[in-house]
């Protein structure tokens, strides 16, 4: 059996900030084990960029960045997501997390939040 690559995943300062701001809000909005559960979720699917990070879609609204930012959506419930936002490294085999973005928020922020 063929051994997958591994990479080491990275949250961004910037990036710590974004979450910490989402467990606020998940946590004002919805029951204590309901925002525990979807953070757990939500920070569980970025380290699973460990295997196969290119699997998430490219950012368009970054590519003059030219980092081919990459994203995960994690649906915590039928109208809204969270964007997990984030670049590969590819010469250290490093993943980095930039951003956690709600959709409820606007698209045109997102190159703003990843400068």
């Amino acid at each position: 059996m063929e051994e997958e690559s591994s990479y080491i995943v990275e949250i961004t300062p910037e990036a710590e900030i974004y979450y910490l701001q989402l467990l606020k809000h998940l946590y004002q909005t919805h029951s204590e084990n309901s925002a525990a559960r979807k953070a757990d979720e939500i920070l569980d699917m970025a380290l699973s960029l460990d295997k196969n990070p290119y699997r998430g879609r490219v950012v368009d609204q970054l590519a003059l960045l030219e980092m081919e930012h990459r994203f995960l959506l994690y649906q915590h419930n039928s109208r809204k997501s969270i964007k997990i936002i984030y670049f590969i490294d590819e010469s250290l085999k490093t993943v980095y997390v930039t951003d956690f973005f709600g959709n409820e928020m606007d698209d045109e922020k997102i190159a703003d939040r990843s400068k």
